[in-house]
């Protein structure tokens, strides 16, 4: 039997799928628990013990924040997963996620929460874009998901909202938050983590969709991508 093809394997589950989603939620409230600790228990210093490091908890409110940013990344996720998803979940996407998100968790976590500098300037300016960015992902969803609630649009490509603007404003939305938290985090080299999901979704993630919309809608999303750009304004 030939191999599922990319977008087969994350758009073509059918189902509920609801132990993958419970696999994946329980995953994800793992990597908060985790980034709780590293930022509030002790963690960070024991993790730099073990490196030979001594890592002292850096200031308060920018591990406040940032433990505050982790929490509703978690939240959203859940209720993208559980309310506004239509499509089944596969198991190479948890298998996927979880670890995604487990690394950027402790590497932002270690890497802001041992940060004493004052959480302020552009800190603060990436507190704003994590709210952003966060909002616009959601909402985002919300409207898709209202749009296809309704009997006569559920086999129908959703382009209003925020899809008038690019045809992918979820992803879009992810950038601009993960952006936002790196810069909570105060360390330049956690902007590896924005410029690898840039690639993901450049290379992997809009490629396989939009390859799966084309298969779904045809001419309707052919005349659609023509109109719009993929992921970010004016630019891609």
């Amino acid at each position: 039997m030939a191999n599922p093809s990319l977008p087969e394997q994350m758009y073509g589950v059918t189902g509920r799928s609801m132990p993958q989603r419970i696999a994946l939620a329980a995953s994800l409230a793992g990597c908060t628990a985790l980034a709780w600790w590293l930022l509030f228990f002790g963690g960070a210093g024991l993790v730099g013990s073990w490196f030979g490091r001594n890592w002292r908890l850096g200031a308060f409110a920018r591990r406040a924040a940032l433990g505050a940013a982790f929490f509703i990344y978690f939240i959203r996720v859940l209720f993208t997963e559980f309310r506004f998803l239509k499509r089944g979940v596969s198991w190479s996407e948890v298998l996927t996620i979880a670890p995604w998100v487990l690394v950027i968790y402790a590497f932002i976590g270690l890497a802001g929460g041992t940060n004493g500098a004052p959480f302020a300037g552009m800190a603060i300016t990436g507190a704003a874009l994590f709210v952003l960015g966060s909002w616009m992902n959601s909402y985002a969803e919300h409207q898709r998901h209202v749009f296809k609630e309704r009997p006569e649009n559920r086999d129908r490509l959703y382009t209003q909202g925020l899809f008038r603007v690019v045809r992918h404003p979820n992803y879009f939305g992810d950038l601009i938050s993960f952006t936002g938290l790196c810069l909570m985090a105060g360390r330049w080299y956690t902007g590896i983590v924005p410029l690898l999901m840039l690639c993901g979704f450049v290379f992997v993630n809009v490629p396989a969709l939009d390859q799966h919309l084309a298969a779904h809608y045809g001419a309707a999303f052919e005349e659609y991508a023509r109109k719009t750009r993929k992921l970010i304004p004016f630019f891609y």
